[in-house]
């Protein structure tokens, strides 16, 4: 299975090519917006029209004499009933522009021929009144100007002559009222639908770039690879499948960082790019090769591969990948390992799959790198050995041995640290430092998520509650913690008790926190959110990140990910249009930006350019302890106040 774009363009060039585009709305996109936001006027506009015609017949039939009322009667009962049947035929869905129109017309003309036979009937100078009431409805109900001045211009023409038939007196009189009222119309019907169609114009230009942005974020910005949502998504898809077999296949590079170090993220991002291409063209066009980040490459086979076959593939890979790369005349040796795992042998959720995948890729680089491995049982057995880590948690002294560490946010505008990001770290007695992402999973599959949250969260914020007043906090919340009703009321409650101001608190969230219980995970953010506090999506367009959380959740701030940074110094690549066009989302969507793993000055000049105002990464610096970090604060504070004095 591979992703192309539809007219078989290579994906990267693609992906240029569109980020150059400028964004134009089709006029046919405007009409069909604004007959979408004029479609419930409209048909709420029939109602009252339906009632008034409706309860009128009642004194035409009373007050009149029998000519006179049949014929007021009869026009008021016609426009009743096919102001009903228009209602009902017009739906707000399918309700087209020229529909409208004709609708909007057929409606005021209805009302117009009963004011002229109401005029006819009983005529009076003061009821020519009637028809300056019916250029206001039509300057409301008029979808289009021609239909406004088509309207206005009879309607002006049948008082003007009713007027001038009456006497001279009269018709000047009415010449004024009247030209004053069509004028009166015709501008609040330009008015407001100059109003209407700028609305109009910026909801389609937020669509538009969200949706360009969409499709920019299934494809890695630097190899044109599908990326990690992508492969993902297409992964869940394939296993789906009724009697699917999947091989997931882990390829990782051994000696990539050395490059990184050595000659910079410019020749390692160029080798990357090699490294996708030998890749995509050891494997058949129709097996699924993506790039899920860094040095981390995936493939999905969506068919049964003997082990044999499944080893020869990954062993022309790894022959591949170690033939020397020619990087800006630099000659650049490396190798990858692979691990493969199998669905349904080896798991039943994509999660599962990649594990174990990943797991048979440790097992590859651990005995000898550049080789193949294929999950068996008997790494399933050496993986239930991670159960120690449970154990050990569950008896460790957790409120001694959690503690965090604090990497500033950097704020370009006012060039000061806005905050910090607190993360997660445990210094066990017996295992040592344990790393973050394997104590929080055990935490979370043992239920002990809750009090590691509590913990840490008030140690946080104690160390927030040393820095400056303007120095802000973000704090990163576990999936268990969001769709958990107790974990958000033991939360809310730390705050409310620590004495911190809530807008300096921003809890950091990502997509995959709120698959499992969307409802329940909304509800929490609002909590949050309604106590003062601010809410970050992270990770956002890479990885599991969906756009559609946008409108969804009660969001403050969207933060990037490295892996759009990686291409910002080149202005034509398409990390620094993706980050151009999230960044401009975010402006139109009143959202704060931060971008993640600004490592270099080259880096941070793209992402200020891009229109990016907060970021984070080793240029502004590296995670610290709480002491490190309160003296980070104090010293800029100090500074900040020394040059507002001076």
């Amino acid at each position: 299975m591979t992703l192309l774009p539809h007219d078989g363009r290579p994906i990267a060039a693609a992906i240029l090519e569109s980020d150059a585009e400028t964004v134009e709305l089709a006029p046919e996109a405007i009409r069909d917006a604004t007959a979408r936001t004029f479609a419930p006027i409209i048909r709420g506009f029939l109602v009252p029209v339906l009632i008034f015609y409706v309860l009128i017949g009642i004194p035409h039939v009373v007050l009149r004499a029998p000519a006179d009322a049949a014929l007021l009667f009869s026009l008021s009962a016609s426009t009743a009933v096919a102001t009903f049947l228009l209602r009902r035929s017009l739906r707000l869905n399918d309700a087209s522009f020229l529909r409208l129109e004709l609708v909007g017309s057929a409606v005021l003309m209805m009302i117009y021929v009963n004011t002229c036979a109401v005029l006819y009937v009983d005529f009076h100078p003061a009821n020519l009144i009637y028809l300056l009431l019916l250029m206001m409805l039509a300057s409301t109900v008029g979808i289009s100007m021609r239909v406004v001045a088509g309207v206005s211009g009879i309607t002006l023409a049948t008082m003007l002559v009713l007027a001038f038939i009456h006497g001279r007196e009269t018709f000047f009189y009415y010449s004024f009222v009247g030209l004053a009222g069509a004028f009166s119309a015709i501008g609040l019907a330009i008015l407001m639908r100059g109003a209407i169609l700028k609305a109009v114009r910026s909801r389609l230009l937020a669509e538009s770039l969200r949706e360009r942005a969409e499709r920019q974020a299934d494809f890695d910005a630097l190899s044109g690879l599908p990326n990690r949502r992508s492969y993902f998504a297409n992964l869940e898809q394939m296993m789906a499948a009724p009697g699917a077999s999947v091989h997931v296949g882990i390829i990782d590079l051994d000696g990539f960082k050395p490059v990184n170090d050595l000659y910079g993220h410019a020749v390692g991002d160029d080798l990357l790019v090699e490294v996708a291409a030998r890749i995509r063209n050891a494997c058949p066009p129709a097996y699924l090769v993506a790039r899920l980040g860094g040095d981390e490459f995936a493939l999905a086979i969506d068919r049964t591969l003997s082990p044999d076959t499944l080893t020869h593939l990954g062993a022309a890979i790894c022959e591949a990948l170690r033939r020397p790369f020619t990087i800006s005349g630099i000659s650049i040796a490396i190798s990858g390992s692979i691990g493969f795992a199998h669905f349904p042998s080896n798991g039943t959720t994509a999660r599962e799959i990649y594990e174990r995948a990943d797991h048979a890729l440790y097992c590859a680089k651990r005995a000898t790198r550049g080789d193949v491995m294929i999950f068996t049982d008997r790494h399933e057995a050496e993986m239930n050995d991670y159960g120690l880590i449970e154990q050990t948690l569950r008896n460790a002294d957790l409120m001694k041995e959690l503690y965090l560490d604090f990497q500033p946010q950097f704020d370009i505008l006012t060039e000061r640290t806005s905050g910090f990001e607190a993360l997660a770290r445990w210094a066990s007695p017996t295992l040592g430092t344990v790393n973050p992402g394997l104590f929080i999973a055990a935490a979370e599959r043992t239920g002990m998520i809750e009090r590691i949250t509590g913990i840490l969260l008030q140690k946080a914020i104690a160390a927030a509650l040393t820095w400056p007043p303007k120095v802000s906090l973000s704090f990163n919340l576990s999936p268990m913690d969001l769709v958990s009703p107790r974990s958000i009321a033991n939360v809310t409650r730390i705050v409310r008790e620590s004495g911190i101001a809530p807008e300096r608190l921003t809890f950091e969230i990502t997509e995959t926190m709120v698959m499992s219980d969307f409802e329940c995970a909304r509800e929490s953010l609002v909590a949050l959110a309604d106590m003062g506090c601010r809410i970050a999506l992270d990770d956002f367009g890479s990885g599991y990140s969906s756009f559609a959380y946008i409108h969804r959740f009660p969001l403050h701030r969207l933060k990037t990910d490295r892996c759009f940074v990686t291409q910002l110094a080149d202005e034509s690549a398409s990390g620094f249009g993706i980050l151009l066009a999230i960044a401009e989302l975010c402006a139109n969507l009143g959202l704060e930006c931060l971008a993640e793993g600004v490592e270099t000055e080259e880096e941070m000049r793209s992402v200020r350019q891009a229109g990016v105002r907060f970021v984070q990464g080793y240029l502004y610096g590296r995670p610290m302890n709480a002491a490190a970090a309160a003296a980070h604060a104090a010293a800029q504070h100090d500074r900040t106040a020394l040059s507002a004095t001076g």
